[in-house]
């Protein structure tokens, strides 16, 4: 046996992970079924256990808000909540399952939703994104967002708010 060294060791173990990563993609993501959904205890649950969120009865009783919903066979592994209303959309909370996360699922469900805003001709799609949550606004740019930048938010933490458009 030849010992490897120390940079062909990162290389093969860097290309071993990707490759590993790859097969997860392709195997797992292809079986994530992504619909509309009715509001639930279920997906209120899924989406407070990631997110500080509304509370349940604003959540049911709001006839403006929606939800589009993952599943893995039968297992709730994906919630996008988003508000339609006067040919508008805002995109409010998405959260995915851990185990779930970095298949694409995400951009799935935002695919969805500018699918239904299209159907039901609104004109725009708004979100926020956290300045430090890197992977959701690369998520959001790689579905057609842009950033507004001629508008400066802050979250109560003190945390820039980074505004998003799309256009339909």
């Amino acid at each position: 046996y030849r010992l490897l060294s120390k940079s062909s060791f990162h290389l093969t173990f860097f290309i071993y992970n990707n490759m590993r990563y790859l097969r997860r993609f392709n195997e797992s993501s292809d079986n994530i079924e992504i619909v509309q959904c009715d509001k639930s205890r279920e997906s209120y649950d899924f989406v407070a256990k990631h997110l500080d969120i509304l509370d349940f009865d604003s959540y049911i009783n709001n006839e403006n808000l929606y939800q589009i919903c993952a599943y893995d066979n039968d297992k709730l592994v994906g919630v996008s909540i988003f508000r339609m209303k006067d040919g508008k959309i805002h995109m409010n909370y998405s959260s995915v399952d851990e185990t779930y996360r970095n298949m694409g699922i995400n951009k799935k469900m935002k695919l969805k939703i500018i699918e239904i805003g299209r159907e039901n001709s609104c004109t725009v799609i708004t979100s926020n994104v956290r300045q430090s949550n890197i992977s959701s606004l690369k998520s959001q740019q790689g579905v057609g967002f842009k950033v507004n930048d001629r508008v400066d938010l802050t979250y109560p933490d003190g945390e820039k708010k980074l505004p998003l458009y799309l256009h339909l």
